[in-house]
This record gives C-alpha cells, structure tokens and sequence, in this order.
C-alpha cells in the first residue's frame, strides 16, 4: 500500500468495491454506454444517468516509464520499477504500476490485465 487512500465522494464506488472484492469497475453513460475513469458526466449527454458496471479489468499499455530510484519510501525496495498509463478495453486510461514482469521486458502495446496482490489497495496490472 502507498500512503492513506482519499477516495472522492463520487469514485468512491470504484475504491469500495476494489477494497470489497476486487472488482474494477468504471463509470459508464445509461445513453450511449461510454465508459469514463475517473466519474464524471459524459462528454456527450452531459446531465445524463451515469453507473458504476463491473469491466473486462483489461487494456494495453499505451505508455509508461521506468523508475530507477523510489520517489515514496513505499517503493524503495521495489526499484526499478514500471508506471504506465494503459488504455483499458472500455476506452478510458488508468495510470497503475506494472508488475510480475521485468521492467525491460515492458513494451507499448503489450497486454494487461489488472491484479491485486496482498495488501494492494490500488488496482496494478501485470502482462495477460
């Protein structure tokens, strides 16, 4: 776990069903069905009926860096280290760690799939 986890009242659906089970859920327009992290109105109905839904909990690295010194004590024994931003199946993009793989082997354009190891508190991903 990094630091206390602040959740905002309108994702805090997200963080307790990450917190609950696990799941990754998105915030999901009732008109046209886009998906949107974090909550928010959609860009298309503005005012219109927005829900949480369960996801694939998958997508593509689109970018990402390799740390090689920890900027949070946290993550001093985890260097190197990958943050990536990964364009979930849905559409939106999550910016998470990835882990369960060498940062060299990292690529664009790899798949993930999100995972939770034992005292996560943030959704990470690893390569499916």
């Amino acid at each position: 776990m990094i630091g206390d986890l602040v959740a905002g009242e309108l994702d805090a659906p997200f963080w307790d069903a990450w917190k609950a089970d696990e799941t990754f859920l998105l915030h999901r327009c009732a008109t046209c069905g886009r998906h949107d992290w974090p909550a928010s109105c959609c860009i298309d109905h503005g005012q219109a009926p927005m829900a949480w839904v369960p996801t694939s909990a998958a997508g593509t690295i689109d970018t990402y860096t390799i740390f090689y010194r920890a900027y949070v004590k946290e993550l001093a024994g985890d260097v190197p280290y990958v943050v990536a931003v990964v364009r979930l199946d849905e559409g939106p993009y999550f910016h998470t760690r990835i882990t369960g793989i060498a940062p060299d082997a990292v690529k664009s354009g790899m798949r993930v799939r999100v995972r939770r190891g034992e005292g996560d508190a943030f959704p990470l991903f690893q390569s499916e």
